[in-house]
Formats: C-alpha cells, sequence, structure tokens
C-alpha cells in the first residue's frame, strides 16, 4: 500500500493488519486453513476485478467468520490440552 503512494490506504492496511494479527498468527497453525484462506482471498479478489462488490462483501464477511470460529476452536483446544497438562 505504502508503494502505491496512498498514505490512506497504507494507514488502514496498518489497522486492520494489526487488529487481526492475533487471528492470523493462529490461524495459520493449520495447513487446511492456511489453504482456505488463499482459497478465500482469491474469490474475494476475482468478485473485485469483475466489480461484484456486493459479492466481494458477503465472500470479505464469510471469510472473516470462518476465520474467527477456526481460532476460537484452536483456543479451546489449546485450553483444553493445558488444564489437562496442569491436571
Amino acid at each position: 500500500m505504502a508503494a502505491a503512494g496512498n498514505a490512506e490506504m497504507a494507514r488502514v492496511h496498518r489497522d486492520v493488519t494489526e487488529r487481526i494479527r492475533v487471528v492470523r498468527r493462529l490461524d495459520f497453525t493449520r495447513q487446511p486453513r492456511m489453504d482456505a484462506t488463499y482459497a478465500e482471498h482469491a474469490k474475494i479478489l476475482e468478485a473485485i476485478q469483475h466489480k461484484r462488490g456486493d459479492q466481494a462483501a458477503l465472500l470479505l464477511r464469510s471469510h472473516i467468520q470462518t476465520s474467527q470460529a477456526e481460532v476460537r476452536k484452536i483456543t479451546l483446544h489449546q485450553l483444553h490440552m493445558a488444564r489437562q497438562a496442569v491436571c
């Protein structure tokens, strides 16, 4: 974003990146999620390229919800494993 010379888009990108850092870190711990993420991003970009803003927005929302759900599962699993290790 910064290389494109758009300071506002670069700022927004930095803000979003910082907010999703934890989600990204956990969501990218398993290869199937990484593969799914890349596929979901490709579909979002394709919708944008074809000027289908409504479809891109729906795909983006779905992607975010899926990532959040997966991260929740990963977190709960890690907590469960930590509790078992203590007991």
